[in-house]
């Protein structure tokens, strides 16, 4: 009977401390341009051009600085022209690159690129964040999820679909 009130004072403690890096709600389907991609809630909308969709993880942005410590950057972009075109309207194929750069002395960004075609379009999905960051699993299942979702042409709903890890 012990074991057993361990592990689930366990798991509780492990859920208890991933609500506060994963967002547990999503907005489907954010309409952006010509495609649609789920949002987590609470992530906020950074200012770009109509065939992107910038997010950041809080709303923070210093003068001169790539990211402010425990903020992510995701940013989904749409290019014409994929080598060869699909007949799909969901990202079925996605390749992902991992790459690491330095900012600043001492300060390296992580970055985690997901791409795919859809029909005649090329979609990327960037994912940015702080070496080092608490939440760095947390950021890569967020930019996983958005390119689960994404749709091109654009499908809208307007209900929050909660998340299940």
């Amino acid at each position: 009977m012990r074991v057993l009130s361990f592990l689930v004072l366990l798991t509780a403690t492990t859920v208890a401390s991933g609500v506060a890096a994963a967002p547990q709600r999503w907005i489907k389907a954010v309409a952006v341009g010509e495609f649609s991609v789920d949002q987590p809630v609470g992530w906020t909308p950074a200012i770009g051009p109509p065939e992107r969709l910038d997010l950041l993880s809080i709303p923070c942005r210093p003068n001169g600085a790539v990211l402010c410590d425990g903020q992510a950057e995701i940013s989904v972009r749409s290019e014409p022209g994929a080598a060869k075109p699909t007949r799909t309207t969901a990202c079925w194929n996605l390749v992902q690159t991992l790459s690491e750069s330095e900012a600043s002395p001492g300060r390296r960004v992580e970055t985690t690129q997901l791409s795919c075609a859809i029909g005649p379009r090329r979609f990327t999905i960037v994912e940015r964040h702080w070496k080092g960051d608490k939440h760095t699993a947390s950021y890569g299942r967020i930019a996983m999820r958005m390119a689960k979702s994404l749709r091109y042409p654009a499908k809208v709903a307007t209900k929050p679909l909660f998340h299940l890890p």
